[in-house]
């Protein structure tokens, strides 16, 4: 069991500031949740940079999902700025680094279509970390509110030398205030300094899981039908990762003690559980899931 401090923010206020005590193991979720995975195309990198001492080129998928609660639809992440499609030049050296997915359908309104919910619908973006995979699509949601760990905005504002490869400033942008405003976000915000049980009914629970980078945080679904299902983000890469405990390149662990106690504690929900993992950038496990319109219930 673990408590944590959850400083929540609304549009010019400070709202509350909250412990929340939350359990690993929960009681029966509400009856009418769902999960689905989207992907936002793919990119092309070298594995090592996924694990170190591996090598060659592998393509990977860019994951998304969507939660669907009685209190409100939830995203974690939401992809690859959808502007590289038209102006690649968006990415600047990223695109040829990265080579990503361009074509129309990877969309981020044309993904979300394919189970009729417009941005507009969303309630709640959880983000994983403010990465341009990740975070790439913020703009689209201004009238949803943003869950991020209070670290991780600083990080992607400023990060810390060698690290700010990632972060795209024009993707986040979009969430500051404008001159003269004494508060920070322009948007409604969910800012934490630790865990959160996003609803209160066990069914959406945010971990924090300083890692891949200074406010990583996975997701943890609980369905009334399939289980658990664990949402890694990038805590954790690969299931060959988690299983032989297998870090990533240097330059894409800002933590890696932190990033094998996100291993640790995945297994642990994993095994107490019964839970799946779903991994974000995994191409053989992320292929064999349910992909939108499916969903796990």
């Amino acid at each position: 069991m673990r408590a944590s401090l959850a400083r929540i923010l609304f549009r010019g206020s400070i709202a509350a500031t909250a412990m929340i005590a939350t359990a690993v193991h929960a009681a029966d979720p509400p009856k009418d949740v769902k999960l689905y995975v989207f992907s936002s195309g793919g990119l092309t990198l070298d594995k090592s940079i996924l694990q170190n001492g591996s090598s060659g080129k592998v393509t990977i998928p860019v994951g998304f999902f969507l939660i669907r609660h009685p209190k409100g639809d939830v995203l974690f992440d939401c992809g690859n700025n959808d502007r590289i499609i038209t102006n690649p030049d968006y990415w600047g050296p990223l695109i040829g680094g990265l080579d990503p997915v361009r074509t129309p359908d990877v969309a981020i309104d044309t993904q979300l279509a394919k189970i009729n919910v417009r941005p507009a619908d969303v309630k709640y973006v959880v983000l994983g970390h403010f990465h341009a995979d990740h975070a790439g699509n913020i703009g689209k949601f201004m009238d949803s509110t943003f869950v991020y760990q209070r670290d991780e905005i600083k990080s992607a504002f400023w990060p810390a030398p060698g690290f700010a490869t990632f972060y795209i400033s024009g993707d986040f942008e979009p969430m500051r205030s404008g001159i003269a405003v004494g508060m920070p976000n322009k948007v409604k915000v969910i800012e934490l300094e630790g865990d959160l049980d996003l609803f209160g009914d066990h069914s959406v629970y945010i971990h924090r899981a300083v890692s891949h980078t200074p406010g990583s945080q996975l997701v943890v679904v609980r369905l009334p039908k399939t289980g658990t299902v664990v949402l890694t983000g990038d805590a954790i890469y690969l299931q060959e990762n988690l299983d032989k405990n297998l870090l990533p390149s240097i330059g894409s662990v800002y933590n890696p003690p932190g990033m094998l106690d996100a291993y640790a504690w995945v297994r642990r929900v994993r095994d107490l559980e019964g839970a799946d993992v779903i991994f974000s950038h995994d191409p053989d496990t992320f292929k064999a899931k349910k992909h939108a319109p499916e969903y796990y219930d």
